[in-house]
């Protein structure tokens, strides 16, 4: 039996980029349930995704993890598959998180790829395909079962680092799956910051958190 997917996107003025992700999910012939939740939009976000009929449009507080959170409470999906507004998904990427989850695996990932070419950015890459969390985040297309979580209370509601957070104890009710495709994101904030500048800091603000350092401290550091 098929099993349904409910795809869950948070969204924050992202009216440039929403609707080729859109076009990709409803050209897809899986059956797949697609909900956007708006943060708080002030650009035409909420029109473009208007425009594709079935997309479900919500409204919640603003926070990545608390719009997910509001999203995977109004899914209806076996599976819950969370997205960002710049991804690129590969070709039939919903029958593969299916045949994906047809092995017994509470949840998994896609790996991760960038729309700019750049040595660091292809190194990192290469590094997203292990099936570590510590190398698997967000904008890889994480997917999980809904019961499992719900089991988990879902994405804890902190500024950042939320989807490894909820990565690691996914691992801790079983196992987890780094899928052999890539979901493709962009390279704009590391192009604006510098990619090496940009790395580093990510790398510091995971390091950081692992020792122990607050979620809340660490987004103030990332948004300066």
């Amino acid at each position: 039996m098929m099993k349904k997917i409910s795809v869950v996107i948070p969204v924050l003025n992202e009216d440039g980029v929403i609707g080729s992700l859109l076009s990709q999910l409803t050209s897809n012939d899986s059956f797949l349930e697609i909900i956007v939740v708006d943060g708080g939009s002030t650009d035409a976000t909420g029109d473009k995704v208007r425009e594709f009929h079935g997309v479900k449009w919500l409204q919640a507080e603003a926070g990545r993890a608390k719009q997910m959170n509001y999203g995977a409470a109004m899914a209806t999906g076996d599976i819950l598959w969370f997205l960002h507004a710049d991804s690129k998904v590969p070709e039939n990427s919903a029958a593969l998180v299916t045949q994906a989850m047809e092995h017994s695996p509470v949840g998994g990932s896609f790996f991760l790829k960038f729309d700019q070419e750049h040595f660091w950015l292809d190194v990192f890459s290469k590094i997203s395909r292990l099936n570590m969390s510590i190398f698997t985040y967000g904008d890889q297309g994480i997917f999980v079962r809904r019961d499992t979580f719900k089991e988990l209370n879902g994405f804890k509601e902190i500024p950042i680092m939320e989807d490894l957070d909820l990565v690691r104890r996914i691992k801790k009710k079983g196992s987890f799956t780094k899928l052999p495709h890539a979901v493709s994101t962009s390279a704009r904030r590391f192009m604006k910051n510098g990619v090496v500048r940009q790395e580093l800091k990510n790398v510091l603000l995971v390091l950081g958190y692992y020792a122990g350092i607050s979620p809340h401290y660490l987004a103030r550091y990332y948004r300066s």
